[in-house]
């Protein structure tokens, strides 16, 4: 077999090439965009059948670009749950700002790794001026000390490996002494702790997953109660994980009074604002920046309530010092030379990744270009969106709130004269099937106190009143014919 020639090898494009694919691309994203609008959130499918129209053996011989794009636009693109449709109010999943989908691409063909900032000079200034705007946003006070990561889950790693690393080093505890530290949490915490917790070798029954409130709060009393018990057992406190804003009902834990109990205990206290903490721009949750700022770590999302295309999540840390003890190594390939103090600058020594993307372009587009004025509104329009669902659910006799905060929503439906808490859930649960099937709005379920729920999350730019009001009555509609 003879060897290839250059031009047989290379992948480059011809820039008439690549400009006459990239203007079929925007041509499919804007036809992505007005689907959002239109068409079903979710197309109908089964698994076998998606299986089955995408599954194929491994190419040998590539096909055309042509042939691929055509391919999305039949087989990929109509599957897809379409997450800005201004009726998807599942999970917590944003609209994407056309702008941070197209600065997205931008650091896809720019393709920088950024590891340090002897790598990617410009991307490691923009991700760190990113980071210093975030602080700023939400009051955090940290001066900028932090990273941008994949998302919460993320996020809420890195604050307990830190967490974890300080707790160890100021109780002089020896390497492998992992089984003497606890942590403790609410019911309602997102799940990410509790697999970092598992990840970072602190035993499961070391845990602590305490009793919340009528609001779904973490109860100070119980923390205060678990922290005495296990100081008196011998175990070294690590870390206090509060939510601002949980997954469940966007409740927000008692900040200030764990603040102060955090201080009391010397354990280091961190703040889950993946979802909620950027509500702390609007009137009405501005009270929480106080509290942040008397926080070690605070992780926040912009690809959930700042709009950006997924993935990008973020970690404040405010001692840099207690992120680079946790995820400092040397090794000789990794050697930073340089000597002035920002182009000595590395990501890697403060997290996990040495890859990662250029995820701050997205971030610092969207920011540039809406301001906290911007943001602002669009937060608070959907605030103000869940309290019209919030009075739609108390203003029907049929309908009941089993948990309402930030942009989030949890009801059922009751049907008449419904006795059997089996059968309610059973209705409930055919309402979401059914809507979902159906496609013409979407609800993520969750169980609240043995209650099988309805929820309704809003974190979008597009969804208006109308939109709302149509949820609710889709619900009714589906409801009546679901009733035992």
């Amino acid at each position: 077999m003879s060897e290839p020639t250059p031009d047989q090898i290379s992948f480059d494009l011809t820039p008439q090439e690549f400009g006459r694919l990239g203007e079929r691309l925007t041509e499919l994203m804007i036809e992505a965009f007005e689907a959002e609008r239109s068409e079903p959130v979710l197309r109908s499918v089964s698994g076998p059948e998606l299986r089955a129209l995408l599954d194929e053996p491994l190419p040998q011989v590539g096909t055309t670009p042509d042939d691929i794009l055509t391919q999305w636009r039949d087989n990929v693109l109509p599957y897809c749950r379409r997450n800005g449709h201004p009726r998807f109010f599942g999970y917590v999943c944003t609209t994407a700002d056309p702008l941070g989908v197209l600065a997205d691409a931008m650091a896809s063909a720019l393709n920088q790794p950024v590891t340090a900032w002897r790598s990617a000079p410009a991307a490691t200034e923009i991700e760190r001026l990113v980071v210093r705007w975030l602080d700023n946003l939400v009051g955090f006070g940290g001066e900028g000390s932090g990273l941008l990561v994949s998302g919460g889950s993320s996020a809420n790693f890195h604050a307990m490996a830190c967490a974890v690393t300080r707790a160890e080093h100021r109780a002089g505890l020896p390497p492998g002494s992992r089984h003497r530290l606890s942590i403790y949490l609410s019911k309602e915490g997102h799940v990410s702790m509790r697999k970092g917790a598992q990840l970072l070798g602190v035993p499961p029954s070391q845990v602590r997953l305490l009793e919340i409130d009528a609001l779904r709060r973490l109860r100070p009393d119980a923390l205060r109660h678990a922290l005495e018990e296990d100081r008196a057992a011998g175990l070294v406190p690590a870390l206090i994980g509060l939510s601002a804003g949980t997954a469940n009902t966007g409740a927000i834990d008692p900040l200030d009074e764990v603040a102060d109990i955090a201080e009391e205990h010397d354990a280091w206290l961190h703040i889950d604002g993946s979802y909620g903490a950027p509500a702390v721009l609007t009137e009405e949750y501005a009270w929480m920046a106080r509290s942040f700022e008397r926080a070690d770590s605070l992780s926040l999302d912009p690809h959930k309530w700042l709009f950006a295309p997924a993935d990008v999540g973020c970690i404040l840390i405010h001692n840099d010092e207690d992120a680079r003890r946790a995820f400092t190594l040397y090794s000789e390939y990794t050697e930073i030379t340089q000597t002035d103090p920002i182009e000595r600058y590395a990501l890697f020594d403060r997290g996990l990744e040495m890859s990662r993307r250029f995820r701050g372009l997205k971030v610092w587009t969207i920011l540039k270009a809406r301001g906290v004025e911007g943001l602002r509104g669009a937060i608070s329009h959907d605030i103000a969106l869940r309290r019209h669902l919030d009075q739609r659910i108390a203003d029907h006799p049929r309908l009941e709130s089993l948990g309402s905060e930030l942009s989030i929503s949890c009801f059922r439906y009751v049907p008449e004269g419904a006795t059997d808490g089996r059968a309610v859930d059973a209705a409930n649960r055919t309402i979401i099937e059914t809507l979902v099937r159906e496609g013409r709005c979407y609800m993520s379920p969750t169980t609240l106190e043995g209650k099988y729920s309805l929820r309704a999350c809003i974190v979008s730019f597009r969804t208006q009143q109308s939109d709302v009001d149509f949820l609710v009555d889709e619900v009714l509609r589906v409801g009546a014919l679901a009733a035992p």
